[in-house]
């Protein structure tokens, strides 16, 4: 199980095709292989379409459980409307501007925002708009989006603002703070429903493909729910130091296949043992 942004993908935000390779050739031999990700099916199905992925993968977190064999969810786990009410109103209370994750009426994913102010929603705009991004909608408040079905919920800002929130918020979610490894001196809070986590997302796939052992790699501290309940855990060398100190194990960085060429190393020694 790997997460993608920053430990599976380049910097570019592509799988190699080293790692392509390499993983192609893994699971052609029996290698369970899959990923638990932030990113949502919009953007990271099309990064993923050149890898023989058979098992559910894990979006935003767990919001979806996507089995890719079948093109089914297995799971949808959404914020309630009265929650998300709640959640909006207090990050726009202590002046913070939300990006309402959401699927409207017709089945298609939307961002609806409120205009990028700081660096770092600018940044994650721009370079989202420029690779096509037709999500975003820009609104002046959030009751259209509101009445949708709330995938997550995200304030971006620097963390001495954010931190004020934390205690106002609805108890019936998790919330994910992290940095932005992008623009640094920001954080990402992510609002979802409860099970929408890596621990969570990530044993279901375990137990749904009766899989018994659990070998899980990333970079940032949404990763680390995932690391708690798994059997080998490892950072790539690129880490946040959280991740690093909650790993059990190093990888060579994203920008040199270490994910790939590490799940190499085991499969391997695996085979040998068996030998």
């Amino acid at each position: 199980m790997t997460d993608l942004d920053g430990t599976l993908l380049t910097p570019e935000s592509a799988v190699s095709p080293t790692s392509v390779k390499i993983i192609n050739e893994l699971i052609g031999q029996g290698l369970q292989f899959t990923v638990a990700t932030a990113r949502s099916p919009y953007t990271a199905l099309p990064i993923l379409s050149e890898l023989d992925l058979r098992l559910p993968m894990a979006f935003i977190n767990g919001v979806f459980i996507y089995d890719p064999v079948s093109g089914t969810e297995l799971a949808r786990n959404l914020i309630r409307p009265a929650t998300a009410v709640t959640a909006v109103d207090v990050l726009l209370r202590h002046g913070l501007r939300p990006l309402v994750f959401t699927i409207d009426a017709d089945g298609h994913h939307r961002i609806h925002h409120l205009g990028g102010q700081n660096a770092s929603e600018q940044h994650f705009v721009a370079v989202r708009l420029a690779r096509g991004d037709q999500r975003f909608k820009l609104v002046t408040e959030f009751e259209q989006a509101l009445s949708e079905e709330i995938l997550t919920v995200i304030a971006i800002d620097t963390p001495d603002r954010i931190d004020p929130v934390l205690a106002e918020l609805p108890e019936d979610l998790y919330a994910h703070l992290g940095p932005d490894r992008g623009v640094p001196g920001y954080a990402w809070l992510e609002l979802c429903h409860p099970l929408a986590n890596k621990a969570d997302a990530v044993r279901f796939i375990r137990d749904h493909v009766a899989a018994t052992r659990l070998v899980c790699f990333g970079d940032n501290a949404n990763d680390l729910p995932m690391f708690a309940i798994a059997d080998e855990s490892y950072a790539v060398a690129n880490a946040t130091e959280a991740a690093l100190a909650a790993a059990g194990g190093t990888v060579g960085p994203n920008d040199a296949d270490g994910v790939a060429r590490h799940l190499q190393g085991l499969f391997e020694a695996a085979e040998a043992d068996l030998a």
